[in-house]
């Protein structure tokens, strides 16, 4: 019989600091988001665009600075709530039943109440001075 491993996810802890005089992270070098959170990809994408934004405004130490400042609690608020999504899967032939019976009432809920828009509504005013 073959070995069987389990494994789960791993948080990493937040990073400092995003940069330093002459070099800068973006995407999941600076925030990894959980698998479950579907936003790995999109985050990337509004870092560059903000970031972007912060170089066409400033000097590059300062653009730094203020992208970091502009992007970070978004960032870790999407981290925490895709972790919060991953700790709260079902695991075994039960639990996808269960959670397979109840998501669709579940994500109705949630879609009328609009509690996620702050996830998924996101836009970045290109034409604004950072």
């Amino acid at each position: 019989m073959g070995a069987c491993r389990s494994f789960s996810n791993f948080d990493l802890p937040t990073v400092p600091k995003w940069s330093n005089s002459r070099m800068v992270i973006v995407g999941d070098a600076a925030h990894a988001t959980s698998p479950s959170s579907g936003q790995g990809a999109s985050m990337a994408i509004e870092d560059a665009v903000v970031l972007a934004r912060c170089l066409r405004d400033h000097d590059v130490p300062d653009a730094f600075a203020v992208y970091e400042r502009l992007r970070r609690a978004r960032v870790e608020r999407i981290v925490a709530q895709g972790k919060r999504n991953g700790d709260g899967k079902a695991p075994g032939p039960v639990g996808a039943y269960l959670r397979d019976l109840f998501l669709p009432v579940v994500l109705r809920q949630v879609a009328k109440r609009g509690s996620l828009s702050w996830m998924y509504d996101h836009r970045i005013a290109w034409d604004e001075s950072v």
